[in-house]
């Protein structure tokens, strides 16, 4: 695994694969005894979603190294990954951002398009894609967000040694901005929270946000990463008052055509 990307995963819950919770609401109240069939587990950390029958959609810092040939289960059967589709438009960090003053990371996590599209050699045949959501007014909307791994709660924050569990649980949360790339949401106190409030976190990344509406699931949101504020050696993770960053797929819908046409 790259270094940046260890750092990445420890240090800020940007690459995300846990649930943050609330403190006073049992624990079990987030847990999933099954996943919804279109989320699918990356080879090493991170999740993509199933939205064509030979299409999954991911963060593109999911992917560490060349995957064409790797195996991602779907359903129940196993596919082959045939392609691997990384935004042109992505870049990984420079060495000097991961040290110091967290705020030219942010910016940096900010000005990129972290996502990428994954072909299967076949077409998946048991599991049925989600609808991608293609509107513009994300903002309001009660998102329901699936994570595998790390978990904790808002005072507290995030406990990495936790991650090694793989439960999977979920959350919400309701949109506070979608504007160009992203789409952001805060941790609430339980005072003004949503009954099952949280925050993604460490290991989360590519896990899908959704809204349920007109008797559908629809895909809003890719968990990408969460802001930090001072030194990267002092952030702590999944604390109230956090705010999420996550891919706003209606952005790339266009892009993500293209590449489906191809």
């Amino acid at each position: 695994m790259k270094v940046w990307l260890f750092l990445f995963f420890c240090f800020f819950s940007l690459g995300t694969n846990a649930v943050v919770k609330r403190h006073d609401i049992p624990p079990e109240n987030y847990v999933l005894e099954k996943a919804p069939e279109y989320l699918i587990d990356m080879p090493h950390e991170g999740h993509g979603v199933l939205i064509d029958p030979q299409w999954v959609l991911t963060v593109a810092h999911t992917i560490f190294y060349d995957y064409v040939g790797e195996n991602l289960k779907v359903g129940s059967k196993t596919y082959q990954i045939e392609a691997v589709h990384i935004h042109p438009d992505y870049t990984e960090p420079a060495k000097h951002l991961l040290e110091g003053d967290l705020a030219p990371l942010m910016s940096f996590f900010k000005s990129r398009s972290d996502i990428a599209l994954i072909k299967l050699t076949l077409p998946v045949s048991d599991v049925e894609p989600i609808n991608m959501y293609t509107g513009e007014n994300e903002v309001g909307e009660i998102i329901t967000v699936y994570g595998r791994g790390a978990t904790g709660n808002g005072l507290t924050g995030e406990a990495p040694d936790t991650k090694s569990l793989r439960v999977m649980n979920q959350f919400q949360n309701i949109v506070q901005s979608a504007e160009g790339s992203w789409i952001v949401f805060t941790f609430d106190k339980p005072e003004n929270a949503l009954a099952l409030e949280g925050m993604h976190g460490s290991g989360d990344s590519g896990g899908a946000s959704v809204i349920f509406k007109e008797g559908g699931s629809f895909l809003v949101g890719l968990s990408s990463w969460q802001l930090g504020h001072g030194d990267i050696s002092t952030f702590k993770g999944g604390l109230y008052g956090a705010t999420a960053y996550q891919v706003r797929v209606s952005n790339y819908y266009d892009w993500i055509s293209s590449v489906l046409g191809s």
